[in-house]
């Protein structure tokens, strides 16, 4: 074994306390953390783009049109002028360029399918967001692909899944088990440097037996 590594390893025996108090500092900063940070909510939707009116008489059913769009609609979901009339509909006293932060949207490659995020304060709030949401989302893209004197939209959004029960974010939406196991491993990392570095720094190499 390489010789640095063994001191190291020597180090770290004796002063195993630091390590132990690493790790139980980082977790307990962990815990108040979570504790004290706002609770956020997710509530998940998917929608599909479907394309009813004159678009699905050409060869391929309107498929490479509703493909086209899928990212048109996925920015279109995180409008403020979109948001606004959420905000209304909601009776929320709330910023609509900073309520069009908690929507995200994303198309996905390929298809003709829209994945939405919607959170919030509360489950309850972000329940009727989502729902709100989607309502007005729907209304405006079935407005902007309807023709003067058509019965039909050219294209439309369809909810396919959810909006999904909102379930609580931890971390900016990684798991607990992820975060309490960065902190274990944030704290012995911390703790070991502590011990390396005193260590280092000791004038006395004979005072490292009575550590």
């Amino acid at each position: 074994m390489n010789p640095t590594l063994s001191q190291y390893g020597a180090v770290l025996r004796r002063r195993w306390r630091w390590i132990v108090w690493g790790v139980l500092g980082t977790l307990a900063a962990t815990t108040v953390f979570l504790l004290v940070w706002p609770p956020v909510y997710r509530s998940d939707a998917t929608v599909f783009i479907r394309t009813p009116g004159d678009v699905s008489r050409v060869i391929d059913g309107g498929d490479s049109y509703a493909k086209a769009r899928g990212r048109t609609y996925a920015a279109l979901a995180t409008s403020p002028d979109l948001a606004a009339v959420v905000v209304g509909d909601l009776a929320l006293a709330a910023d609509p360029d900073r309520f069009a932060d908690r929507i995200s949207a994303s198309s996905r490659t390929g298809t003709v399918l829209i994945d939405v995020s919607i959170t919030g304060p509360t489950a309850e709030e972000t329940t009727r967001t989502a729902e709100t949401f989607l309502k007005d989302y729907a209304a405006l893209v079935r407005t902007l692909e309807t023709i003067p004197g058509s019965p039909v939209p050219r294209a439309e959004l369809v909810v396919v899944t959810g909006p999904g029960r909102p379930e609580r974010e931890v971390a900016w939406g990684a798991p607990i088990y992820a975060v309490l196991t960065g902190a274990v491993l944030t704290g012995f990392l911390f703790g070991a440097g502590a011990a390396v570095a005193r260590r280092l720094f000791e004038p006395d190499t004979e005072n490292e037996a009575s550590s």
